[in-house]
């Protein structure tokens, strides 16, 4: 794959796929080393999986629906890779999904399947090994392509209009997850954006989200910095 050539201009996927590498490695991570016999830690391996997939399923409607359809209507054929992609996404999903609806629900109930157990972890694995690099392709080539037919204003419309899509309760899913994946200079300006456009009441929110999220100093530091100490 070829290196982005123009790290100076709008990175579409930069914020989603921060977010979306930080809950596939959380949930890898407990999905080798969760105690099935200890209620609350499957329960955070549940809670962690349905927010991923969540995640997944919004933000794939949200590329092929904004991004993927712009890029259509101005380079026919050059979103296909990316909405094909989707579909076979999509699928290994669903499996997933199931599998560990099943795996949870027989351990809450007291019973083990290590078995099952096994076979979730290595195929979650083998999904995150896949989707690493299909956001990598997004990162490098669809990028690329969108540099070359749309301006900065316009990819800023999109982001606009894909954001629009997403409920205050999920914004804060991609809050939670996304803002300590990122550097304080691009923490910095997403809450900005968000607190000039946002309700005060939602951003308040986002506030009390990244207080749980971020590491002490760092969300003192961003507060300060948001107020204007």
């Amino acid at each position: 794959m070829a290196h982005i050539p123009a790290p100076n201009r709008m990175k579409s996927f930069d914020i989603p796929h921060k977010g979306l590498r930080n809950v596939l490695a959380q949930l890898n991570h407990l999905a080798g080393s969760t105690d099935f016999t200890d209620t609350k830690s499957v329960e955070k391996l549940l809670k962690t999986g349905r927010d991923l997939f969540h995640m997944l399923t919004e933000h794939a409607e949200i590329e092929d629906t904004v991004l993927l359809a712009a890029l259509e209507q101005r380079s026919p054929g050059a979103g296909q890779p990316n909405s094909d992609e989707h579909t076979v996404i999509e699928a290994q999903q669903a499996r997933l999904e199931q599998m560990l609806e099943n795996l949870t629900e027989l351990a809450l109930r007291g019973e083990r399947d290590d078995a099952l157990a096994q076979e979730f972890y290595f195929d979650l694995n083998r999904f995150h090994s896949a989707y690493l690099l299909h956001m990598l392709g997004e990162e490098e080539e669809t990028q690329k392509l969108l540099w070359e037919h749309f301006s900065d204003a316009e990819l800023l419309e999109m982001t606009k209009q894909a954001i629009a899509r997403v409920k205050p309760d999920e914004m804060l899913l991609w809050v939670h997850y996304a803002a300590p994946a990122m550097d304080h200079a691009g923490r910095l300006d997403w809450m900005r954006g968000m607190k000039a456009g946002a309700p005060e009441v939602f951003f308040k929110q986002a506030l009390e989200t990244l207080q749980s999220a971020l590491p002490t100093a760092d969300y003192v530091r961003l507060e300060q910095e948001l107020s204007g100490l």
